[in-house]
Parts: C-alpha cells; sequence; structure tokens
C-alpha cells in the first residue's frame, strides 16, 4: 500500500518539476522580449537629438537592462542547482531599490522610506546569513558531540573486554 503511495507522490514531483521547468523556460523568453524591446527603445532614444530632455528614461531604461541581467542569473541558478537561494533574492532587491534611487531622486519623501527599506533588507540580509552560520555550527557541534561520545563508547567496550 505504500508503495504506490510512494508511487504516486514520484509521479506527482516529476510532474511538478515539469511544469516548473516549463515555467521558467516561457518567463525566460518573455523577459528575453522585453529585454530585446527595452534594446531597442534604448537604441531609438540615444539617437535623439536632446538627449538632457531623455536623461531620465535613457538611465531607467539602461538600469532596467542590468535587472534582466540578474534575472537570468536567477534563472540560471534554477536549472543548474534546481533551486534559487533567499540570499539571491534579497540581493537583487537591495540592487533594485539602489538603482531606482538613482534614478527618482526628486522626492525627499520617497527617498528616505527607499533609504529606510534598502536599510531593512540590508539588516535581514545580515540576521539571514548569520543565523544560517549559527545553524551551521550547531550541526556541526552536533556531529563533534556524536564523534567523541562514539570515541568514548569504543574505548569503554575495548576496556570492558579486557
Amino acid at each position: 500500500m505504500n508503495g504506490g503511495y510512494h508511487m504516486g507522490y514520484k509521479h506527482l514531483e516529476k510532474g511538478y518539476n515539469i511544469f516548473l521547468g516549463v515555467g521558467m523556460l516561457i518567463l525566460g523568453i518573455i523577459m528575453f522580449g522585453f529585454f530585446v524591446k527595452d534594446l531597442w527603445v534604448l537604441l531609438q532614444m540615444i539617437w535623439q537629438v536632446d538627449l538632457q530632455k531623455n536623461f531620465y528614461s535613457i538611465a531607467q531604461l539602461i538600469l532596467e537592462t542590468f535587472l534582466f541581467f540578474e534575472f537570468v542569473v536567477l534563472t540560471q541558478e534554477y536549472f543548474l542547482q534546481n533551486h534559487i537561494s533567499l540570499q539571491n533574492f534579497m540581493y537583487i532587491g537591495v540592487t533594485a531599490m539602489l538603482r531606482n534611487l538613482l534614478v527618482y531622486h526628486d522626492d525627499t519623501m520617497g527617498i528616505l522610506i527607499q533609504s529606510v527599506s534598502i536599510a531593512i533588507m540590508i539588516l535581514v540580509l545580515v540576521i539571514y546569513r548569520w543565523s544560517r552560520r549559527y545553524l551551521a555550527d550547531l550541526e556541526q557541534e552536533e556531529a563533534r558531540k556524536e564523534a567523541i561520545f562514539a570515541e568514548e563508547h569504543h574505548k569503554q567496550e575495548l576496556e570492558n573486554k579486557k
């Protein structure tokens, strides 16, 4: 009975992985389409005579292009490692907010809100990295304790046999 349940679970997992892979592929194609569209618009804006008038629009398009490359890296990470780390999402969030701050810096309250949100994201990133390191240290400490216990237990058994 459990074998049938386990077999059904494997089929469900395989179907889910196929669905996720196809979804990531479609998302990649859509992102590539927007990338090409942004490049085309950017080239048209650069060739226009009045660059000062379109400076913020050009800067925004350039920053969106860099954001595209970050999402490409995330997609590549998914296909190579079968998951995307939360840490990479947080890095992209911080850099996207910094880029946004570079482009839209006219509103003082908006700058303050964006700065606070960047600080919060960096604080969360530091806490996340610290907690992962702390948990890894705990696991290593447990493994050391188990090895020491096994070694002492083995010595005690040898002494008892004598």
